[in-house]
């Protein structure tokens, strides 16, 4: 009986811990959260959609990249 009442105890020891420590990330996520909102009348970013010219650019950088990694672009 000693035995069973020891690991009632350890068992009810870790819940109260896991449940302690769960709150507090819970907290210091939510003050990350609203210290990361923009203030009460600035504009939220928004992210700029790709156009053309910037995936036509991203080629150009992969392919010069590539040639000067390989040696076709700069010479050695």
């Amino acid at each position: 009986m000693g035995r069973l009442l020891v690991f009632v105890a350890t068992l009810a020891l870790i819940v109260a811990f896991v449940a302690v420590l769960v709150t507090i990330i819970a907290r210091i996520l939510d003050a990350g959260r609203r210290a990361s909102t923009p203030a009460h009348g600035q504009e939220v970013y928004r992210p700029m959609a790709p156009t053309p010219f910037q995936k036509i650019t991203y080629a150009a950088l992969v392919v010069l990249l590539f040639g000067v990694s390989t040696g076709w672009l700069g010479g050695l």
